[in-house]
């Protein structure tokens, strides 16, 4: 008998759908499935002019490409893929800010009043959101914040796309907060560090206190009409931006260490380590995934032999797959969407949990009436086969051996019954005997013989006695036994002898 597997079981009731990762750059859409050893990446290339710095140029060329990213994903065109998006860093405004403790009590509202007062942008046109990062124990204790805002016009563009190529949108985020979510799960050891990202668009850089994000400073490329940014261009730029990056760092968090930088890009590995190394003393280390990460807060985990061959420009989306695993209720990470995308999420699954249902409702429906018609049709076919086999029965014509065995058995249950007749008629005369016999020792009297027919016919009892007397009181004692009746003791039966004593007949019958 195969085990039972119970979180097959699971899986299947629960209604919350496997969530990817999808990333929209200006150079590609890229999306990932997490799963244990069974992840999966595909990408389509996006022309010049779809998408610039992060805003989308031109819809029907990108619902194109979405189009053909959701056929490589899966054959069935019209099915929902639920993702959480991944957009690019240049339009995306993030900071941290702190809160006393006693705000707690109060945390959205006081969040919410912050997050006004520092954005860059309309507050009414932007989509804003924010997550807690950790807690300081200064001035009474402060809590730390990290929001983060983006124009609303330019997610709701990339949504737009999405929904008309049957992606379904979870949340949204963007690069650096994806991408610190996996190298943060690759180096558990040092939970403090800078990353710096070299991308298409520009430098990313990106600090992670205590695995969290804190900080994100993106310098983009000059804009050149070359279509290769020169070598020198590129060692200023990092050198640049790396020491504005420590020295922001350095400032608002002093407390902290930085003795190395990570890097992860997919060219110029050397000429990076070199730049920093020389112009900077730090360590340098590429970031290289292992073939298991797990979240240093515990919400997901997951072993795959091809993240270790994984390229860094699969990070980013990654990340954003990895967030998918987390329960969506407890996600309460940064995610940059009108309130009604969750909503619609939430319809989704609600639709979806109501199909699985509908579905399981028929097919058990659907077995059910299978299984009466297959009985059904084996009962007649049953009763059609014993009419059948009776029917021939009936035709077979009867041998001379069988009238025999029928003659023999209805003469054997002839002699059984007479025999059970016989049994009932013969009685027990043992304890009249035994009684008669009791009643001749009382009186001084002996039994010659007792001479019996049947039970109803007349029993002759001849005895001897020592005197006359002797037979007068054996009589007396039969007539007063209520079992004896006809009692007859002819006189001319009793005859004496010379020694005195007399023998004598008696006839009587038993009740």
């Amino acid at each position: 008998m195969m085990p039972i597997d119970f979180k097959k079981i699971f899986k299947i009731l629960n209604s919350t759908p496997e969530i990817g990762g999808i990333e929209i750059s200006d150079s590609a859409v890229k999306f990932a499935f997490a799963r244990n050893d069974k992840s999966v990446f595909t990408s389509l290339n996006l022309a010049s002019g779809i998408v610039s710095e992060g805003k989308v140029l031109d819809k029907n060329k990108l619902k194109e490409a979405l189009v053909g990213l959701h056929s490589r994903i899966t054959p069935k065109l019209k099915k929902k893929i639920y993702a959480v998006v991944n957009i690019p860093d240049d339009n995306i405004y993030a900071q941290s800010f702190n809160l006393p403790t006693a705000a707690s009590d109060n945390l959205e509202e006081a969040t919410k009043l912050n997050l006004q007062m520092i954005s860059p942008m309309d507050f009414l046109t932007a989509y804003s959101d924010w997550q807690k990062i950790g807690e300081i124990k200064i001035d009474g204790g402060q809590l730390e914040i990290l929001g983060a805002f983006v124009f609303g016009g330019i997610v709701d563009d990339i949504i737009e796309c999405l929904k008309e190529a049957n992606f379904v949108v979870v949340a949204v985020e963007y690069a650096g907060l994806a991408l610190s979510r996996v190298v943060a799960a690759a180096l558990p050891q040092s939970p403090d560090f800078v990353l710096m990202y070299l991308g298409a668009n520009g430098l990313n850089f990106i600090f992670v206190k205590n695995n969290n994000f804190y900080f994100s400073h993106f310098a983009p490329w000059p804009k050149s009409e070359e279509r290769q940014i020169k070598m020198s261009v590129v060692e200023e730029m990092v050198v640049s931006e790396t020491q504005k990056t420590l020295n922001f760092v350095g400032s608002h968090w002093p407390e902290t260490q930085i003795k190395n930088i990570f890097f992860s890009t997919p060219v110029l590995e050397e000429k990076i380590t070199e730049i920093i190394s020389k112009n900077f003393g730090l360590m340098v280390q590429k970031v290289v995934l292992p073939a298991s990460l797990k979240d240093p807060a515990g919400q997901w985990s997951i072993n795959d032999k091809q993240m270790v061959s994984l390229g860094s420009d699969w990070f980013s989306v990654l990340g954003s797959a990895l967030r998918g695993l987390i329960p969506r209720s407890k996600d309460i990470i940064i995610s940059l969407a009108s309130a009604g995308t969750e909503e619609e999420f939430r319809q989704y699954r609600i639709i979806n949990f109501a199909k699985m249902w509908r579905n399981a409702v028929l097919a058990s429906l659907s077995l059910i009436l299978i299984s009466f018609i297959f009985v059904d049709v084996f009962i007649i076919n049953m009763a059609k086969s014993l009419d059948l086999q009776l029917s021939n029965l009936a035709n077979l014509s009867v041998s001379q051996e069988i009238i025999d065995l029928q003659k023999q058995a209805k003469d054997f249950n002839t002699k059984v019954d007479l025999a059970l007749k016989v049994k009932e008629g013969i009685y027990n005369f043992s304890p009249i005997i035994e009684k008669l016999i009791d009643f001749a020792k009382g009186k001084n009297t002996s039994i010659d013989r007792i001479f019996i027919q049947s039970r109803n016919s007349d029993i002759l009892f001849n005895g001897r006695a020592n005197d006359y007397q002797n037979i007068i009181d054996f009589k007396a004692k039969m007539e007063s036994d209520s079992q004896f009746k006809e009692i007859i003791m002819p006189v001319a039966g009793v005859v004496m002898d010379s020694g005195g004593k007399a023998s004598f007949s008696i006839t009587f019958k038993i009740k």
